[in-house]
C-alpha cells in the first residue's frame, strides 16, 4: 500500500491535467463501457467512473491492491495488455495513458491490435504518450521528461527514446494506421492525446 500512496503522491499530480481531459472527452464525445489499460494506482479509473461504468487492468499486483482499496466499487483486472482477457467487441471505449513508450514497438503493436479487439465496431481508442519534439520549447519540455524517464531504468529509457526519434505518437498512429479523430497536444509540444475510432481508414463506414 505504501509503493501506492507513493506513486500517487509523486505521479499523479504530474498526469492530473492529462487524465482529466481524457475522462472529459470520453464523457462528452463516446460515453460507454472503458477499459482503462496499465491502469497503476486507478486514477483514470477513478475520473472515468463519476461518468461511465470503467474496468482497469494492470500486470502490477501491488498497484491494483492499492487501486481496489481506495475505489471498491471499480473492477480491476490483474492481467497482460498483450493478451487482454475480453471477448471480442467488450468495449465501447480503451484508453492507454503513458504506457506504450516504456515498451519495444513489437508490444506497443501487439497492445493496440489486443485493444481493436475488444472494441466494438464503432467504439475509440484514447491514447497519452510523448511527441517527438520539434520546436525549441518542446525541447526544453521534453528536457525534464528525459530525466524522469532516466531515472525509471535504462529498458524503460531506451525504448521512450525509441518511440521519440520515431516520430512519437503522431508518428506511431501512422505506422498502425489508426483513424485519429480527435487530437490536443500540450502547449510545450512534447505530449498529445488522440482519440482513434475502431476500423482504420474505413472508420467512417
Amino acid at each position: 500500500m505504501l509503493f501506492g500512496r507513493l506513486y500517487d503522491a509523486l505521479l499523479e499530480p504530474l498526469l492530473h491535467g492529462w487524465k482529466s481531459r481524457v475522462a472529459e472527452w470520453i464523457a462528452t464525445d463516446s460515453p460507454g463501457l472503458t477499459l482503462d489499460i496499465c491502469c497503476g494506482t486507478g486514477k483514470q479509473c477513478r475520473l472515468l467512473a463519476k461518468d461511465n461504468p470503467v474496468v482497469g487492468l494492470d500486470l502490477n499486483y501491488a498497484l491494483l491492491r492499492y487501486a481496489k482499496r481506495v475505489a471498491p466499487e471499480i473492477s480491476f483486472v490483474c492481467a497482460d495488455a498483450k493478451h487482454l482477457p475480453f471477448k471480442t467487441n467488450s468495449f465501447q471505449n480503451a484508453n492507454i495513458s503513458l504506457a506504450l513508450h516504456d515498451k519495444p514497438e513489437n508490444i506497443r503493436t501487439l497492445m493496440v491490435d489486443q485493444v481493436m479487439r475488444v472494441l466494438q465496431k464503432n467504439g475509440f481508442l484514447y491514447i497519452v504518450d510523448f511527441e517527438k519534439a520539434k520546436s525549441i520549447k518542446a525541447k526544453i519540455g521534453y528536457s525534464l521528461i528525459y530525466i524522469i524517464e532516466l531515472m525509471a531504468g535504462y529498458e524503460h529509457f531506451s525504448n521512450g527514446r525509441d518511440f521519440v526519434t520515431s516520430g512519437g505518437l503522431s508518428g506511431f498512429i501512422e505506422r498502425n494506421k489508426l483513424f485519429c479523430m480527435k487530437n490536443y497536444t500540450s502547449g510545450w509540444g512534447s505530449s498529445s492525446i488522440t482519440m482513434n475510432k475502431t476500423g482504420g481508414n474505413n472508420a467512417g463506414e
